[in-house]
C-alpha cells in the first residue's frame, strides 16, 4: 500500500500584521520544527444518584500551545515583533500552513521565547505561543 504522508517541507508558522478583517500573513523567518495543539477538553462529571456507572459530558477545547523553533536574528522583523509582543502581552493572529495547503488559523500570545547559544552553532529559540480561543482548521482541496 502506498503512503498518503506528507512532507513537513515547506510549512510557513505566519503572524498576521494586518487586521482580522484584512489580515496580511507575515512569515516568521527561520522556523525549523514546530510542535502544538495538543490540549483537551476537561471531563465534567455528570453522574448522579440514578446512574449505572460513572457518566461524563466534556468541557470546552482547550488547545493549549504551540511551540516552533527558530535560528534567531535579532535584526529580523519577524523576529523583533514576537519579542515586542511578549513584552506588551499583545494578542495576535497566527496562521500555520503545512505544505499542501491545509491552514490551522488561532490567535495567542508569546508566552515564552528562551534563546540558546553555543560554540559551531548559532542562536536559537523555542518560542511558545498560547492558544486562547478555537482553532479553525481549513483543509486544502484535493490535489
Amino acid at each position: 500500500m502506498t503512503s498518503t504522508a506528507v512532507s513537513s517541507q515547506k510549512t510557513k508558522i505566519c503572524q498576521n500584521i494586518g487586521t482580522a478583517d484584512a489580515p496580511s500573513w507575515q512569515p516568521v523567518k527561520n522556523a525549523s520544527a514546530f510542535d502544538g495543539f495538543g490540549g483537551s477538553a476537561p471531563d465534567i462529571d455528570v453522574t448522579d444518584f440514578d446512574s449505572d456507572a460513572k457518566e461524563y459530558r466534556p468541557g470546552l477545547q482547550d488547545w493549549d500551545t504551540i511551540t516552533f523553533d527558530i535560528n534567531v536574528n535579532m535584526k529580523e522583523p519577524s523576529h523583533t515583533m514576537l519579542l515586542a509582543d511578549k513584552k506588551a502581552r499583545k494578542l495576535r493572529l497566527y496562521q500555520v500552513t503545512l505544505s499542501d495547503g491545509s491552514t490551522m488559523a488561532f490567535e495567542g500570545y508569546v508566552k515564552s521565547f528562551p534563546m540558546s547559544g553555543a560554540v559551531d552553532n548559532v542562536y536559537k529559540a523555542k518560542i511558545v505561543v498560547k492558544i486562547t480561543g478555537d482553532v479553525d482548521v481549513t483543509v486544502a482541496d484535493a490535489a
